[in-house]
């Protein structure tokens, strides 16, 4: 059986060019999937997790851009993580 965490995370910087989003449980897995889905965007500068510690610090999603705001590219990725893992759910739930 798998167990469902509810996410907690909170804005530290949110403006036109740069969005900063801490996690409060630790774990990258999040952060660094909307990492990877953004950093093909031409408008992206910058994008990675940072953490104070490996084992202790609280990651922070960092997204840098160009022109387009920040907000607007990351509403974007996980849209299209999200349309990804329906594609994934439906192909394993086939029989």
């Amino acid at each position: 059986m798998m167990r469902v965490i509810a996410m907690e995370a909170k804005i530290i910087k949110n403006d036109s060019k740069e969005l900063q989003i801490e996690f409060e449980d630790g774990d990258i897995t999040i952060p660094d999937l909307i990492v990877n889905a953004v950093i093909n965007d031409k408008d992206v500068e910058f994008a990675g997790v940072e953490k104070d510690h490996p084992e202790v610090g609280k990651p922070r999603l960092v997204i840098k851009t160009l022109k387009k705001h920040p907000a607007k590219i990351v509403e974007e990725a996980i849209e299209s993580i999200e349309k990804d893992t329906e594609t994934i759910k439906k192909m394993i739930s086939k029989k």
